[in-house]
């Protein structure tokens, strides 16, 4: 089977894992990622029965840690919510007093589409990078609604636990986080320090699922 190119790096990747969908790792990053992805009418789908359980009180903790966290770096002004799906977010920021733009493209279409009139200090991308089927690409749109001092927040689950074992296929395939078929690449401390030094950033870790992006 021929090899697929890195979405990070663009090296050369074999496959990794394979049932019923086919993964590769790639051998310069460690990036884990898929090219088998569900049909459009099955994506949206999936996205809006999600919304359709979301828990408020999930969304007032997570609020609780996201703000704590973004307190590390400075007081936000603007908020951008990328990919904020039903709106939960939005709505609890909001409600305490922070100025917040929503932005899911289901609804509000793509985020080279916007036109806004001013630039976000922040951007919070909650369970989003691992849907993205072209990070850098996403990334450079960001990058234009940053003002220097921006950072980005992305929250999703790193693969640090297993990702140089020696069963790293088999953790990987007992790995729940893969089975959602709108998942499709899967990140590491490695895959970011490749993004550093390839966007010029730098890259803050916390807890294996949450990292801040800004100007190094």
């Amino acid at each position: 089977m021929p090899a697929k190119h890195c979405r990070i790096c663009q090296a050369p990747s074999a496959l990794f894992f394979e049932e019923q969908r086919r993964f590769y790792k790639c051998p310069e990053c460690a990036l884990i990622f898929t090219e088998d992805l569900p049909e459009k009418s099955l994506e949206e789908k999936h996205y809006r029965d999600q919304w359709q359980t979301t828990d408020p009180a999930f969304w007032k903790s997570q609020v609780d840690v996201l703000l704590q966290l973004i307190q590390n770096y400075h007081t936000p002004k603007r908020i951008l919510d990328f990919g904020s799906g039903s709106g939960e977010m939005t709505r609890e920021l909001r409600g305490r007093g922070y100025d917040v733009t929503p932005l899911e493209p289901m609804l509000h279409g793509y985020l080279k589409d916007q036109d806004y009139s001013h630039k976000f200090d922040v951007v919070i991308a909650v369970e989003v990078i691992e849907h993205l089927q072209n990070p850098w690409e996403e990334i450079r749109e960001i990058e234009k609604i940053l003002p220097p001092e921006g950072i980005v927040i992305f929250s999703t689950l790193l693969t640090n636990a297993f990702i140089d074992r020696p069963d790293a296929g088999e953790q990987f395939k007992n790995w729940w986080y893969k089975d959602d078929p709108t998942h499709v690449s899967f990140f590491c401390n490695q895959a970011l320090a490749k993004m550093a030094d390839m966007g010029n950033y730098a890259i803050d870790i916390y807890q294996d699922k949450v990292f801040v992006l800004k100007n190094s």
